[in-house]
């Protein structure tokens, strides 16, 4: 099953997908609204749990990715207020580094993506905790960076990120789950799911769960962001498959949510 996340509401829910409160609950987006996330859940999540899964969102959202939002005009309830006017970039010039600020239309915008291993859960041997970042893939938005290297008369060109692997790798595991419980996938697994106590930082090992997707990078024209849950009979497993900024040649990031009956 596939979801390109427009506006749809699903039926309400009646308990907190993650804790299973039935008091104080509010509607989940599936995807972070955030993300022009618009696909909603209604009535299932409790305020507790809502501010766990929110704060991780926070960090990605306003973190690494934050100038790419303001760029492509994605949803933001401030409506950007306190967006900066400037961005920095890292700039060489012979042997020596320096910081410019410059405004968005001249900035360029390098998304770095993290490519993980496998999920633990496939192959355990070494696995402790967390997620090891092993890469990245670069998405570049705005102006071409070979151009702003040319006009800034610079050797080289960077920007300081601080990506955080776990809080990236919980907010895609819990899209997936989320999408999941919505499409009523969790039908078809026995006992609980897998991932649950990772998303909600219950327990340290969402790299046994999540892992990229090393198929070759592809692009999907007119989809924002994808997302697909597949039943993987080979293995016995229920996965999630999570693609941000799909029309970008993002890597796509599987997850694993539970095991089939």
């Amino acid at each position: 099953m596939v979801n390109v996340l427009d506006s749809r509401r699903y039926d309400p829910v009646g308990h907190c997908i993650y804790c299973g409160a039935t008091d104080n609950l509010q509607k989940e987006h599936i995807l972070p609204f955030g993300l022009s996330g618009t696909a909603v859940l209604p009535d299932s999540t409790c305020s507790k749990c809502a501010r766990i899964t929110g704060r991780q969102e926070g960090i990605v959202l306003r973190g690494p990715m934050r100038a790419v939002r303001v760029y492509r005009q994605l949803r933001s309830r401030t409506k950007y207020r306190d967006a900066p006017q400037k961005y920095p970039l890292n700039v060489m010039r012979g042997s020596r580094e320096e910081t410019v600020m410059l405004p968005l239309d001249e900035y360029p915008i390098l998304l770095h993506f993290p490519i993980f291993p496998p999920p633990a859960f496939l192959n355990p041997s070494g696995y402790t905790n967390g997620i090891r970042n092993t890469g990245f893939v670069t998405i570049s938005f705005g102006p071409n960076p070979a151009e702003v290297l040319k006009r800034l008369g610079a050797t080289s060109i960077s920007q300081t990120q601080g990506l955080r692997p776990v809080s990236f790798a919980r907010v895609i595991a819990k899209i997936a789950y989320a999408f999941a419980v919505a499409e009523r996938a969790l039908d078809q697994i026995r006992g609980d799911p897998l991932v649950l106590p990772a998303i909600l930082g219950n327990s340290d090992d969402i790299g046994r769960w999540v892992g990229t997707i090393t198929d070759h990078l592809q692009a999907f024209d007119g989809q924002l962001h994808r997302i697909l849950i597949h039943e993987d009979r080979q293995k016995g497993l229920l996965i999630g498959d999570v693609q941000l900024f799909s029309d970008s040649q993002a890597p796509r990031y599987g997850v694993i949510l539970g095991i089939l009956r």
